[in-house]
């Protein structure tokens, strides 16, 4: 049973029983970027916390390093906005109950596989093609595309880093014009076995131990590779916009307050699993009503 405690101002602490959730507003300084950013997504969410001038939902940080584990684009948009902090929620990255999986890219659109394979070659990527078989994908994940017939291209370069290639193939594919979307390893492989996608590329495993270095040192990762999978997470704390953007009332002002209005707000404990505002979340929820 989770359950939260009051004793410092500075932080609300949800007790789940897999790890604690600490929830403060953190100096947007201090956060540090693990992977690229859409500027696409970036204006578009700009636009969307000017429409509700509030922000809803914390971002995922990691306590120790302060690396962002969900949350990138939020933090980029609210930079743009010349906010000042951002509501975080910041857990124990190494708690064996966190899981860093990745996202694969589902690829549809009208080029033929010898245009592909033309564009690979141009840019500079060789590929080694042989067929699939599901098993051995999953227990064994490379950077490939998969197309639906069950050919593989092994993506390769004897020149780039797995994810530079990556960034060079991804590109490859919207320049072809394919549409590009990014799904779970479980879902793109099913689309791909029941024929609901054309092609898929699918990315190798990546470790936490990446992830950190990526952040401290600012050599990020593509865009949307890293998907965070944690045991439950906090949402609906609903601050202000105009409390993230002002500068004349000091951090720890702002923060007391914001602690205190969650302290005075209950909470509704949703399953894993659950739909919440279109969105199906994987994890436990705790909305703040």
């Amino acid at each position: 049973m989770a359950r939260t405690t009051k004793q410092h101002s500075s932080e609300f602490i949800i007790r789940h029983e897999k790890l604690d959730l600490h929830l403060y507003l953190s100096p947007l300084d201090k956060l540090r970027l693990h992977e690229e950013t859409i500027p696409d997504r970036v204006s578009e969410l700009k636009r969307e916390f000017l429409r509700d001038e509030m922000v809803k939902d914390p971002i995922l940080i990691d306590t120790e390093s302060h690396v962002i584990l969900d949350g990138m684009h939020r933090v980029a948009a609210l930079r743009g906005l010349n906010c000042t902090c951002i509501p975080v929620c910041a857990v124990e990255y190494q708690n064996p109950s966190i899981k860093v999986c990745v996202w694969y890219r589902a690829m549809s659109g009208r080029p033929s596989r010898d245009e592909i394979k033309a564009a690979l070659l141009t840019s500079g990527l060789e590929f080694v093609a042989f067929s699939f078989d599901k098993t051995s994908i999953i227990e064994n994940p490379t950077l490939a595309i998969l197309f639906v017939d069950g050919e593989c291209l092994k993506l390769k370069s004897k020149d780039l880093e797995v994810f530079d290639t990556l960034r060079l193939a991804e590109q490859c594919a919207r320049q072809l014009g394919l549409s590009v979307r990014f799904e779970t390893e479980r879902d793109a492989l099913e689309n791909l076995v029941n024929k609901r996608t054309e092609a898929i590329m699918m990315l190798p495993k990546i470790d936490k131990a990446s992830v950190r270095e990526a952040g401290l040192t600012g050599r990020l990762l593509p865009h949307k590779v890293t998907r965070h999978i944690v045991p439950a997470r906090p949402l609906g704390v609903d601050i202000p916009l105009k409390t993230l953007t002002e500068e004349t009332t000091p951090l720890q002002e702002s923060n007391a307050r914001f602690v205190s209005s969650l302290q005075a707000r209950g909470m509704t404990r949703e399953p894993a699993g659950s739909i919440i505002g279109g969105r199906r979340y994987e994890e436990e929820t705790f909305i703040f009503n």
